[in-house]
């Protein structure tokens, strides 16, 4: 339900959250932890930057580091920049008007879906997804075995 994007938004800010502040990380860095294509971490990084999501510094002590504490970041914070999806107006069967008085057989099982997604994401943050991360996976961080934001 994620786009790619979103799906390594979610990863990279995570990884950030595990610093806690303490050293900030190039983008490089967190490509390779993370096994994501760099140039295309790099683009997700300066959306996010321009979110305020994240900020970043230049040079050699440089890097991205999160500009809230991570339970203070929600995954839905963190993937509306990359899902036009969220506000759930596609049709799953790709009828072109799918509203409430035409709609399709599948509207509402699939409108009461889109939103405990919605909501799924506003109520899980950045430290729940790290803490589980950490929790579930030895060595390292875990974000980099997973396809999953979340599990």
């Amino acid at each position: 339900m994620l786009t790619r994007s979103a799906e390594y938004a979610v990863r990279a800010l995570s990884l950030l959250s595990l610093q806690d502040g303490e050293r900030a990380l190039h983008s490089a860095e967190i490509a390779a932890e993370l096994g994501l294509p760099p140039q295309f971490l790099t683009k997700i990084l300066r959306r996010l930057t321009a979110t305020d999501l994240v900020s970043s510094q230049r040079g050699r002590t440089g890097g991205f580091r999160l500009n809230r504490a991570a339970d203070e970041i929600s995954l839905l914070a963190v993937v509306r920049p990359f899902q036009d999806g969220l506000s759930g107006v596609e049709c799953l069967l790709g009828q072109r008007d799918c509203t409430d008085p035409d709609s399709c057989p599948l509207h509402e099982p699939w409108a009461e879906i889109r939103r405990s997604f919605h909501d799924l994401l506003a109520e899980t943050t950045l430290a729940d997804v790290a803490d589980r991360a950490v929790r579930t996976t030895t060595p390292g961080s875990g974000l980099a075995e997973s396809g999953e934001a979340g599990g």
